[in-house]
């Protein structure tokens, strides 16, 4: 995994690994496609009523940009874990907006494909 500091998918140095690696107690992490900055705004409060009846969701500062070139938002969230999972999964596909998961040395997106992270680049902001 490349770490970089830019407002762009680019090479970089081998650094930190994105947010969602490294499982945490009470918190986990999506990542969705954001192509307009109303996107993030749209993914969680898409779908009425809330599902998540507790805590909440916030960007954490890290795309991590696939190989095609596009790029995925790290997305924490916390406390009704379930229902903030649904509410950003299916508001994402209600918008046609892609989504990624990290299992393991990979990410899985939301249309089936996987990649290494070793063939994506981190962008932190």
């Amino acid at each position: 995994m490349k770490k970089i500091k830019s407002d762009r998918c680019m090479e970089g140095n081998i650094m930190d690994m994105p947010p969602g690696y490294e499982k945490v107690d009470g918190v986990e992490t999506l990542y969705v496609q954001i192509l307009q900055p109303t996107d993030f705004w749209g993914v969680t409060t898409k779908i009425q009523p809330p599902l998540a009846r507790t805590g909440g969701a916030a960007e954490s500062g890290c795309y991590v940009c696939l190989p095609t070139g596009e790029r995925l938002c790290a997305v924490d969230y916390h406390s009704d874990i379930d229902g903030w999972r649904k509410q950003i999964l299916l508001g994402a596909e209600g918008m046609g907006l892609l989504t990624g998961e990290i299992t393991g040395e990979d990410i899985v997106t939301s249309d089936g494909r996987t990649y290494g992270l070793s063939e994506c680049l981190t962008e932190f902001y």
